[in-house]
């Protein structure tokens, strides 16, 4: 029988194999050539791809059954990108807020109203919210960056006005910062953020972990590799004022902080170190016989324990209250009900933080709340 007509189809530009059909040959997931990404913008981004898709690996089943390592495909771009913006392969704040977000319309400045996530974490739109309400946070901060500059140089050069006026300035920035974190009461719910939400933000390593030893990046190294989920001690906002306001913590507190400071950006970590380096603010301010002067620096360190208080008041909802009612597994609970996202003991570390920023106070102007009562929601 003779067929005709059919001679000029070809199977291959319909993607089929004459020996396997539909089936794709050689199904095996390339190593991606992270080394062809150009520019700081592209590694940020697709360092933000690979840490969502790392952690949905991890941890797809939950705390069962979790993977012991990370398979070459996933552990190498991921720890070349992030050798080559000096961060740890993991995902964190670099990723969760600073690059995760975009406008809804170019035309308009940032708000919450203009901005969704790039990624929807698990704990859908409430778990969106959370993020959301964390860039506005990031956006809140933006307007002590020019006063932060402007401060440090008007102290060198002994100028109390312009001074005064930063402080007051930035003093402003943080109660705003507050008021943004505050609106993660408006679309997050505690049960939600914290048996949802939360557990896709864990590292792996330490007391309580499921994967107590950390996990193996193959292709990278043979040992397993211990990493802190994501903090919002990684964002660079508040650890920058405590720079330039001279605040110094408890060695322990300092010292997670600095354990922090891998998860930043490199330029951002370098910003910290020269305002720190820079600022003389506080030797100024104490060694000032201007008391309007005394004054707008103690209004920003109230305005900083007040932040730090509130801070308080929402890791006791959404963490430690939370994860009383948590009725299930009980050794982990005790294991982990009292840590942060970031693996620390949270409250004991966030109170521990906030008296600290409390005595960097200068003495003639009493600190006179630990908390704005406008913001108490």
């Amino acid at each position: 029988m003779e067929y005709t007509g059919l001679s000029s189809i070809r199977l291959s530009d319909y993607h089929i194999d004459p020996q396997i059909g539909f089936l794709l040959r050689d199904a095996l997931m390339p190593v991606v050539d992270h080394s062809r990404l150009c520019g700081h913008r592209q590694l940020r981004l697709a360092h933000l791809q690979l840490s969502v898709i790392v952690n949905g690996y991890v941890w797809q089943d939950g705390d069962h059954g979790v993977p012991k390592s990370l398979p070459p495909c996933l552990a190498i771009p991921f720890c070349g990108i992030s050798r080559l913006l000096d961060v740890q392969p993991i995902l964190s704040h670099i990723d969760l807020v600073l690059s995760n977000w975009a406008f809804i319309d170019k035309s308009r400045p940032p708000s919450l109203d203009n901005i969704r996530v790039l990624y929807n974490l698990p704990g859908g739109e409430e778990a969106a919210w959370f993020f959301k309400a964390t860039v506005g946070v990031e956006l809140a901060f933006c307007s002590a960056l020019q006063p932060m500059v402007t401060a440090i140089e008007a102290a060198d050069v002994g100028d109390d006005v312009t001074l005064i006026k930063c402080l007051v300035d930035l003093a402003s920035t943080v109660n705003s910062m507050q008021t943004a974190v505050s609106k993660m009461h408006d679309g997050v719910s505690a049960d939600t953020f914290y048996n949802v939400t939360r557990p896709f933000l864990t590292g792996w390593g330490g007391e309580g972990s499921p994967l107590p030893e950390g996990i193996v990046y193959e292709g990278v190294n043979d040992y397993p590799v211990q990493m802190t989920g994501g903090s919002a001690a990684q964002s660079s906002t508040v650890q920058s004022i405590d720079a330039l306001l001279g605040i110094t913590h408890a060695p322990d507190i300092q010292a997670f902080f600095d354990r922090m400071k891998p998860h930043m950006p490199r330029p951002h970590r370098q910003f910290l170190d020269d305002i720190r380096e820079r600022s003389k603010i506080k030797s100024y301010v104490h060694s000032s016989s201007n008391e309007d002067l005394k004054s707008a620096y103690g209004k920003c360190i109230q305005s900083l324990v007040d932040f730090r208080s509130y801070h308080i008041q929402l890791v006791t909802k959404y963490i430690v209250i939370a994860s009383s009612k948590k009725r299930q597994e009980e050794e982990k609970y005790k294991s982990v009900s009292k840590k942060g996202t970031g693996g620390s003991s949270v409250l004991p570390f966030l109170k521990s933080s906030r008296d600290t920023t409390k005595q960097a106070y200068i003495s003639d102007t009493k600190v006179t709340s630990d908390l704005n009562p406008a913001m108490n929601s």
